[in-house]
């Protein structure tokens, strides 16, 4: 996880250093989202900044006592949470290393919006937009991850060594940032294309119900791996999601609606009006 979002600050520093030579367009409006370069792009990096030090205090939260890990019973877990307890102990290396390499290819999947050329006149107010998306979503992560000391669901299956159960980071089950970081990426690219093409109408859904399928993948392997169970995957999803279209989203510019007005109006009371003329 901590490696992935290394390869998207350098990734992005260089592409802000790189913008320095075009500091004369600094501030311009995309055709569709405005982005202030000279605040977003430094503001963005230093929550990359912020992640390291959480990243650093997750690693070293408090670690689970021999004593606590032979009192742990898989019985004692919500039924619906129960089976991520009993997945194949000589799979679950294996998985992990695939949900990394899923969770790699959906950060690097918002690339392609670069073969849409009405896209990638505004590459780097988008790379801006894609960067805070990430960070938002990482420093949430790493808020939740350091405030909650859920264990792993390896924990409490019987064959695993012990020793990994009394290793650093096995309370760091809620929730996934792997599948939010995944989920952040493919949503993002859905929205970013659905917003630079109205035309395609309600088939935007489909856009975003294949932006689905990475951190599903994602969330699968981490299931696989017993990292994480169900709730905390399902809540990565959801905070993924909601970071990679909410930011786009109140970034986007409000095109004026003719028929709707918003009317200031005083008297006895202050307030306003909400005007629509069908």
């Amino acid at each position: 996880m901590k490696r992935c979002q290394t390869l998207i600050i350098l990734f992005f520093t260089f592409f802000f250093l790189k913008s320095i030579n075009t500091a004369g367009q600094s501030g311009k409006d995309s055709t569709v989202y405005k982005i202030n370069r000279k605040i977003e792009a430094p503001v963005t990096i230093g929550l990359f900044g912020a992640s390291f030090l959480g990243f650093e205090y997750l690693r070293n939260k408090p670690r689970l006592e021999y004593s606590e890990v032979i009192q742990l019973s898989a019985d004692d877990i919500w039924w619906f949470d129960r089976p991520a307890t009993r997945q194949s102990v000589n799979f679950r290396h294996r998985a992990h290393d695939i949900s990394d390499f899923f969770l790699n290819s959906s950060v690097v999947l918002p690339g392609l919006l670069a073969l849409d050329k009405k896209i990638r006149n505004d590459w780097l107010d988008l790379l801006i937009l894609y960067g805070e998306s990430h960070a938002i979503n990482t420093d949430f992560y790493l808020l939740t991850a350091s405030s909650v000391l859920r264990t792993r669901p390896f924990n409490y299956n019987p064959d695993v060594p012990v020793e990994d159960k009394l290793a650093s980071e096995t309370r760091n089950s809620f929730f996934s940032g792997h599948v939010s970081t995944a989920a952040t990426a493919s949503f993002f690219m859905a929205k970013v294309y659905s917003d630079y093409h109205p035309e395609i109408g309600n088939k935007k859904y489909l856009l975003f119900a294949a932006a689905v399928v990475p951190p599903g993948l994602v969330g699968f392997y981490r299931f696989k791996a017993m990292k994480h169970f169900p709730t905390d995957i399902l809540t990565g999803f959801v905070v993924g999601a909601s970071a990679g279209i909410l930011i786009p989203e109140l970034h986007r510019i409000q095109r004026k609606n003719p028929n709707l007005s918003l009317i200031p109006f005083t008297g006895n009371y202050n307030g306003l009006r909400l005007s629509y003329v069908f």
